[in-house]
């Protein structure tokens, strides 16, 4: 696969300035996740995958692993807890933008309707 990419390196420059499909996608995600209320993320720069915050205060969460798997059962979409990245607070996860936009869409619009009443017991 890398070798592939370095070997392609117009087409892949191609992916990745204004336009291209994972520049489109970074961009996407990015403002979607900070318009869902309780949800601040920083734009990656040279990643595929974004560690947004969770205001914790706002939702009670104590146990991120507990949140994705929430979410998970409930919405049918898989997070990974920022504890699997061996992020000691419960306030963080992370998620892959390199799904087509529309499944981005509908990952964030389930994600932001899951917010809006979530709070963990």
């Amino acid at each position: 696969m890398i070798e592939a990419a370095l070997e392609m390196e117009e087409e892949t420059e191609k992916l990745m300035v204004p336009g291209g499909r994972i520049y489109e996608q970074r961009e996407y995600t990015y403002q979607a996740l900070n318009e869902i209320p309780g949800i601040s993320v920083v734009k990656p720069k040279a990643a595929f995958y974004m560690f947004p915050k969770i205001h914790t205060s706002k939702f009670n969460i104590y146990d991120d692993e507990r949140f994705v798997l929430d979410f998970l059962k409930d919405k049918k979409i898989l997070l990974t807890h920022g504890g699997g990245f061996h992020w000691e607070k419960p306030d963080h996860f992370r998620v892959v933008y390199l799904p087509e936009l529309n499944q981005l869409k509908m990952a964030c619009d389930k994600l932001a309707d899951f917010m809006s009443c979530y709070i963990q017991k």
